[in-house]
């Protein structure tokens, strides 16, 4: 995996992953707002700048839309919104210009992108370096610990089954299914909506 610092497009998991020795485990630093935070590389596919969003039919603050992959409908959602780091507003696509997407699958398989605000690096580090976190487990848990990050503040370690609870998930894939069963009632002979 590339170290490509600040914007992190084109980061991507898989067979390029740098091998780690024992007991290391490679995370994607990003930041939310002023905080850092780092998902296991094994949690993200890649990093990739956010394309023009298709709202959904609800009005959801932290869901601001979802684009095609293939032949799939991702849903993105904003982490600084569900988090409870910056109040819900309407996203143009000027405020998602400079905002990349870690593209995830959630628990269950499905993708599911990740709004941040930027994507610092990608470090190395020692499972034993991540210690239990000095704040309470935020944003439903999803916070399991943090990395020392030397003279700079921690990054606080998140797992995606935390950021997505399995109510939440069972949510998410029900509005999904509903904006399938909607483009189908607008769709002729298969074509497939924009």
């Amino acid at each position: 995996m590339p170290r490509n610092r600040d914007m992190g497009y084109g980061l991507r998991s898989g067979h390029d992953v740098p091998v780690q020795g024992a007991g290391m485990r490679a995370m994607v630093v990003f930041c939310i707002g002023a905080q850092a935070h780092a998902l296991p590389v094994g949690d993200v596919h890649e990093c990739i700048p956010a394309p023009a969003l298709s709202a959904f039919a609800l009005d959801l603050p932290h869901l601001p839309g979802w684009f095609w992959l293939g032949n799939a409908r991702v849903p993105v959602i904003d982490l600084a919104v569900l988090m409870g780091g910056r109040p819900p507003a309407v996203l143009h696509a000027a405020d998602l210009l400079y905002r990349p997407l870690l593209l995830c699958r959630d628990v269950g398989g499905r993708w599911v992108a990740l709004l941040v605000d930027r994507v610092m690096d990608v470090m190395e580090v020692r499972a034993d370096a991540i210690r239990p976190a000095g704040i309470d487990r935020m944003a439903g848990g999803c916070i399991v610990g943090e990395i020392d990050r030397g003279g700079e503040p921690p990054a606080f370690v998140m797992e995606m089954d935390g950021v997505l609870r399995q109510g939440e998930r069972l949510r998410l894939a029900q509005l999904m299914a509903r904006e399938e069963q909607r483009a189908a009632l607008w769709t002729a002979n298969g074509a497939r909506d924009v």
